[in-house]
C-alpha cells in the first residue's frame, strides 16, 4: 500500500476564500481510498478578491506580477495553515490549483495563476500545480478535473455533480468517464445576494420566497452555450461578462430573480442529466444516484428544485466532503501526477490523448524524488 500525505490548495470561480485540505490518499493493488483530516477555507481579504475579479481587465505586467504576488500569498496561507495543525513534517507536497483568469481552449489558452516557486520559496515544500495545460495544448477543454476524483474516488456513485461557482458533472461508463460545465451556480447567485448586501442565500430561503420571471427564465435558457455538444467548458469570464448582466435589465425584485436562477440552474442540470441518458444509451429504469457536493450543496432550495427536474436522485454527502471535495481532488490531481499517471482524460475533456498535468517544482528543505 502507498501512502500520500497532501495539502490540495483550491480556489474556485465564486473567490469565497482558498479551501486547505490536508488529505491522507493511499492506493492498494489500484483501490483508493482518502481521509481529508484537516481543513479550512481562509477567505480572501477585500484587497485580494477585488485583485482578482478585476485582473482579467489588467495588462501584461499586472497579470504577471500578481501571479508572482498570489504564489506568495498562497504560500504564506499555507503556511500558517500547516504551522496551526501542527503538519511540519508530515506533509509529502502541496497540490495548488491556482486561481483561474483565462480559459479560453478554443484559443488553446487558460491561466491559473499562483506562481509554483514563490509558493515552494514560501513552504519550504515541494508544490505541483497548473494541471490543465498540457490537455489544453493537446485540443482539450482542460475541465473539468472533478471526474478524475469521481473515478477513482467516488466509484459508487453514477453521477457525481459538483455546485461550485460553476457546476460540473461526471458520469461513469462501461469503459469510461464524461464530464463537462453546466452552468454558473455559486458565481450567480451570491452575485444576486451581494445586491441586497448579503454574502450568500443561506439556504435559498430568499429565492424560495420569490417569483419565477417567466421572460427572464427563457433568456438565460437561451444563451448558446446550452446548446453545444459535451464535452464543453465554461469560465468565470462568460458569467461575470454574458451571463449575469441579463439580469440587469430586469427590474424585478431581488427575490425574483434569485427564484428565476435557482430554476434555470435546476432545469439546466436536469436536461443535461437527460441528455447523458440519451446520448450514451443509459437504462432509465437502472437504479442510480447522483453524488452533490459544493458550496450549491448547502443550498436547499436548489437541492429540492434540482431533484424534481432530474430523472436520478439526489445524494448528499457529509458536511466535510461537500465543503472539501475539490481540495481533496487537487491533491489527487498531485499524487497522479507525481506518479507519473493520467490525471486528465480524453473522454471527458475532448483533447486527442489522455495525459498527465502539472508542474512540479522541488524544494531544497524537502526534497522529492525527481519524476
Amino acid at each position: 500500500m502507498k501512502t500520500y500525505r497532501v495539502l490540495g490548495l483550491m480556489s474556485g470561480s465564486s473567490l469565497d476564500g482558498i479551501d486547505c485540505a490536508y488529505c491522507r490518499i493511499e492506493e492498494d493493488n489500484g483501490k483508493w481510498r482518502y481521509e481529508i483530516e484537516k481543513a479550512e477555507v481562509i477567505p480572501y481579504p477585500p484587497k485580494w478578491r477585488l485583485r482578482l475579479q478585476s485582473l482579467v481587465l489588467q495588462n501584461a505586467v499586472t497579470y504577471l506580477k500578481t501571479d508572482t504576488f498570489y504564489g506568495h500569498f498562497l504560500g504564506e496561507v499555507a503556511r500558517k495553515f500547516i504551522q496551526d495543525n501542527m503538519l511540519e513534517g508530515k506533509l509529502d507536497f502541496i497540490a495548488s490549483h491556482g486561481q483561474t483568469v483565462f480559459h479560453q481552449p478554443e484559443n488553446q489558452m487558460t491561466s491559473q495563476i499562483g506562481d509554483g516557486a514563490a509558493l515552494v520559496m514560501e513552504t519550504g515544500y515541494p508544490v505541483i500545480c497548473n494541471f490543465r495545460t498540457i490537455d489544453v495544448a493537446l485540443g482539450g477543454q482542460g475541465t473539468p478535473m472533478a471526474p478524475t476524483g469521481d473515478k477513482y474516488l467516488f466509484s459508487d456513485f453514477k453521477f457525481c455533480l459538483n455546485l461550485g461557482g460553476i457546476s460540473n458533472i461526471s458520469c461513469k461508463l462501461d469503459n469510461k468517464i464524461i464530464g463537462f460545465d453546466i452552468c454558473g451556480v455559486n458565481m450567480v447567485l451570491n452575485a444576486l445576494a451581494g445586491e441586497i448586501d448579503l454574502e450568500y442565500d443561506k439556504d435559498g430561503s430568499i429565492a424560495r420566497s420569490g417569483a419565477v420571471n417567466m421572460d427572464l427564465l427563457n433568456e438565460l435558457n437561451a444563451q448558446w452555450y446550452y446548446e453545444k455538444p459535451y464535452p464543453k467548458s465554461i469560465g468565470g469570464g462568460w458569467v461575470t461578462k454574458i451571463f449575469l448582466p441579463i439580469f440587469r435589465k430586469y427590474r424585478i425584485q431581488i427575490e425574483d430573480k434569485l427564484a428565476t436562477a435557482v430554476e434555470h440552474i435546476a432545469m439546466q442540470i436536469g436536461k443535461d442529466l437527460k441528455s447523458i441518458y440519451t446520448n450514451e444509451y443509459l437504462n432509465k429504469e437502472d437504479s442510480h444516484s447522483m453524488l452533490v457536493t459544493g458550496g450549491g450543496a448547502f443550498n436547499r432550495f436548489l437541492l429540492e428544485r434540482i431533484n424534481f427536474h432530474s430523472p436520478v436522485p439526489v445524494v448528499v454527502p457529509d458536511p466535510m466532503t461537500i465543503k472539501f471535495k475539490e481540495g481533496l481532488l487537487t491533491a489527487l490531481m498531485g499524487v497522479l501526477r507525481y506518479r507519473g499517471e493520467v490525471n486528465m482524460m480524453a473522454s471527458v475533456t475532448g483533447a486527442t490523448a489522455d495525459n498527465c498535468g502539472g508542474e512540479v517544482y522541488l524544494s531544497m528543505v524537502n526534497k522529492m524524488p525527481v519524476i
